[in-house]
């Protein structure tokens, strides 16, 4: 094997484990937004009520806005969407301008 090739080999061997690290810290970072539905159900009924929202520090217009089908309970799915106001909400810089 000449050096050429060996180098082209290490780049490849570069390449694929860069991009396993890549998709391992983004299934990482999906998992993540992903709220515990158990942990918010704490009567386990399989649902979650606006007490058991607000005890883990939900806001009750995020419930009402998430709670899609409006029988004042969410359930995993519409538990994603109210907790993902949550979590996509980052302080964006304001530039006054005078």
């Amino acid at each position: 094997m000449n050096t050429f090739d060996i180098r082209i080999r290490n780049a490849a061997i570069a390449t694929l484990l860069c991009a396993f690290a890549a998709a391992q810290a983004l299934a990482a970072s999906a998992n993540a937004a992903k709220p515990d539905f158990k942990a918010y159900d704490q009567n386990s009924d399989g649902m979650i009520s606006l007490e058991e929202f607000v005890a883990h520090g939900g806001k009750g217009k995020d419930f009402l806005a998430a709670d899609v089908n409006k029988d004042n309970h969410l359930s995993s799915d519409e538990l994603i969407e109210a907790t993902a106001s949550k979590t996509s909400q980052t302080p964006t810089p304001q530039t006054q301008y005078r």
